[in-house]
């Protein structure tokens, strides 16, 4: 199947000049704007920031399909400013963490170093329709008082920006992404994946996309996976706690 890219739009924060750059990916519903606060600290720590809106969210250009190796022809033609062939470091929430893993496994001088924020690396069938119908839920009630009711340690402006973000896409998206892509799992390209992968996973007593036993498996198999529970943090591990997201994302290999 050809996969036509489409033109993202993109927010930069930071010089575009600085001597490290990191890519941002945000996840099913969201839009590039929801990573306000780690792109502002990665900035004021002298990172260079680029976070597009990936296919069907935000302002991003709208398709027939939504499959993963789409999403993929999107963001790997995104290159850091001044001309370098690699990002530092590409950040990944969810559905942004399974098109880091998707793009880095095609093109392994695409990044240096992934973080993946609970990503949706492996999705059983059976669970697939069960997602639809909540995240077509989330979006037809997109509600920033409801959500920081749910989410007390969310910032207000998150819950702003969410509801905004899940008010741009539609049930289409959400549908069809999830309908004509699982089931899936890219367990065997993080196992096989030969640069350093960093997973931030959401508290087991939050109902984590990224589970222990994955976990597990692939750090037996990458000896330069490595992989932690954010306590406390829900699925959304950044709004929850974007300091533990910073501090992954700053520190070295």
């Amino acid at each position: 199947m050809d996969h036509t890219p489409v033109q993202l739009p993109v927010l930069h924060w930071g010089r575009q000049d600085a001597p490290r750059r990191v890519l941002l990916l945000h996840g099913l519903t969201s839009a590039a704007a929801c990573w306000w606060r780690v792109a502002d600290e990665l900035a004021g720590a002298g990172w260079s920031v680029t976070a597009p809106d990936l296919r069907g969210h935000g302002l991003a250009p709208r398709t027939r399909r939504y499959d993963i190796d789409g999403f993929v022809a999107d963001v790997l033609p995104i290159r850091p400013p001044g001309g370098s062939a690699a990002w530092d470091l590409v950040v990944g929430h969810s559905l942004g963490g399974l098109v880091a893993t998707a793009a880095a496994s095609a093109d392994h001088g695409w990044a240096d170093r992934l973080l993946l924020l609970d990503p949706v690396i492996t999705v059983r069938e059976e669970v697939i329709e069960g997602f639809v119908r909540s995240v077509s839920a989330e979006i037809r009630n997109a509600d920033p008082e409801q959500m920081l009711r749910e989410n007390p340690h969310w910032h207000p402006e998150d819950a702003y920006l969410k509801a905004q973000a899940a008010r741009r896409t539609t049930p289409y998206v959400v549908e069809t992404f999830l309908r004509d892509n699982g089931p899936w799992s890219y367990e065997k390209a993080l196992a096989a994946y030969p640069r350093p992968v960093t997973v931030l996973a959401a508290d087991p007593s939050r109902g984590p996309v990224f589970t222990a036993e994955v976990g597990r498996r692939i750090e037996g198999l990458n000896s330069g996976f490595r992989w932690s529970v954010v306590e406390g943090a829900g699925h959304s591990v950044y709004r929850d706690n974007p300091d533990a997201v910073i501090t992954a994302a700053l520190r070295s290999p």
